[in-house]
C-alpha cells in the first residue's frame, strides 16, 4: 500500500513500477496521474461510496443523506482521465435509513463495498467483466446529475430558516 505526497515523484513512480502490477484498486484517494492508472496491464479501479453517475465528488456519503435520499450505494469503475467518469464495473444498492447519519452510512458502505472490490477483481481477473459507460448507466427517471462536492468548513452552517425535515438530513450529512 503507498500513499505518497506527491504521485508524480520519480522515485515513487519508480517504486511502483518496480512492483509490475497486473491490476491496482484505489479507494478514498485523490485524482491520480496518468502515469499512475494506466501502469498494470489490466488497469486501475476504483471504489466510489455511491452509485455512479450520481454523486461524483469528494463527498457523496455526505450529500447522499443532506438531499434525503432513500437509497445509495457503491460502484467500481475503471480510472481514466476526469474524476469519477470512468466505465462502471459493477455497482450495488443499499437502503439508506430515516435516521441514518453519515459515519453509520459509512461504515455500512465499507462493508459492502469491500465485497464489491473482491467480486471485481475476480471479475477482472477471469476476463469476464462488461463495463457500461456512465453516460449508459444513467437512470432517466432520476432527473440531473447530482454532484458531491468536498464539504468545506463553511458550508457547515445550519440555517433555521429551512423546514425542519431539511435541517434534519443536513446534519445527519
Amino acid at each position: 500500500m503507498f500513499q505518497p505526497a506527491n504521485l508524480k515523484d520519480p522515485a515513487f513512480l519508480d517504486q511502483l513500477r518496480s512492483l509490475e502490477p497486473d491490476l491496482q484498486v484505489v479507494v478514498a484517494f485523490r485524482m491520480l496521474p496518468k502515469e499512475v492508472w494506466s501502469l498494470p496491464e489490466l488497469g486501475t479501479f476504483n471504489l466510489h461510496a455511491s452509485l455512479l453517475p450520481q454523486y461524483r465528488g469528494a463527498s457523496p456519503i455526505n450529500w447522499v443523506l443532506i438531499n434525503g435520499e432513500t437509497e445509495t450505494g457503491v460502484t467500481t469503475f475503471f480510472i481514466d482521465e476526469k474524476i469519477d467518469t470512468g466505465h462502471i464495473i459493477f455497482r450495488k444498492t443499499i437502503e439508506v435509513y430515516p435516521e441514518e447519519t453519515a459515519g453509520e452510512l459509512h461504515d455500512k458502505l465499507m462493508v459492502v463495498g469491500a465485497g464489491l472490490v473482491i467480486k471485481t477483481v475476480e471479475a477482472i481477473e477471469s476476463g469476464n467483466v462488461q463495463v457500461l459507460p456512465q453516460y449508459d448507466a444513467r437512470d432517466p427517471d432520476s432527473g440531473p446529475l447530482k454532484m458531491a462536492p468536498k464539504i468545506r468548513k463553511e458550508d457547515c452552517r445550519i440555517n433555521w430558516d429551512n423546514e425542519a425535515l431539511k435541517v434534519f438530513n443536513f446534519i445527519r450529512g
